[in-house]
């Protein structure tokens, strides 16, 4: 069974319900079939209210959150030179998670696959 990281765009549904993007979540959490990514980690916590991030911080406290280290940074640095000379820029954070996937062989859950590499393994979400 694959490992999920959720992208940014999907928790903020998720976590909020909405359509059937708070069912997918919940299935997920339910099979413990989740990790995080630092930076979705504090893309999040930007834009959440007190008790909301209160809330989400102790969701991410029941899941693995994967380091970015050197690997993972070598590898998203080659994903963004690459993106360089494509029509569509990749910005770095996106490629520090699809490297972060790629290292641990992990499906990435987003609404905007077009901002990930083609290469990453992606659970595509309808957009509302």
């Amino acid at each position: 069974m694959d490992l999920i990281l959720p992208d940014t765009n999907m928790l903020i549904l998720g976590l909020a319900d909405q359509q059937q993007y708070g069912e997918i979540l919940k299935a997920w959490i339910i099979k413990n079939r989740l990790v995080f990514s630092p930076i979705v980690v504090a893309e999040f916590l930007i834009g959440a209210n007190l008790q909301v991030a209160q809330n989400f911080n102790q969701l991410v406290q029941q899941f693995p959150v994967l380091p970015i280290d050197l690997e993972t940074a070598k590898i998203a640095a080659h994903i963004r030179k690459t993106s360089f000379k494509k029509k569509k820029k990749l910005i770095l954070p996106d490629c520090l998670i699809a490297a972060q996937c790629k290292i641990h062989n992990l499906t990435l859950a987003t609404l905007n696959p077009k901002d990930f590499p083609k290469t990453t393994k992606l659970f595509t979400l309808p957009k509302v």
